[in-house]
């Protein structure tokens, strides 16, 4: 009889802590419990040391990046993006005009650059 009065209080102490746990974590008192796992990053790629550096373009300079050039290409982006979002445009077409975008704001030299 005795044996069957310490199985019930465990089995109704078990419950109670399951009811605790679920109660505090519909609140938001108590975060999901995780094991500290050791976190795997991938390392990146080894460079080989004979492999020449990319050859960076320095034709580029303060000039073009003239607030006349970008700043209507960033206005353009940005209402694309917000007719996107509002669902007045579909995926294909909001990639099609953004390249189209691209093309047409390509960067050019300003005067006096060349």
């Amino acid at each position: 009889m005795r044996v069957d009065i310490v199985i019930f209080a465990a089995c109704a102490m078990a419950v109670l802590v399951a009811w605790c746990v679920v109660a505090l974590r519909i609140t938001g008192r108590i975060r999901g419990v995780r094991l500290h796992r050791r976190s795997t990053r991938p390392t990146p790629p080894a460079v080989p040391q004979d492999q020449p550096a990319p050859v960076i373009d320095m034709r580029l300079s303060v000039e073009w990046a003239s607030p006349r050039q970008v700043w209507p290409a960033l206005t353009a982006e940005n209402m694309l993006l917000a007719a996107r979002l509002a669902g007045r445009m579909t995926p294909g077409e909001y990639r099609a005009r953004m390249l189209e975008l691209a093309r047409r704001c390509e960067p050019r030299p300003t005067a006096g650059s060349e």
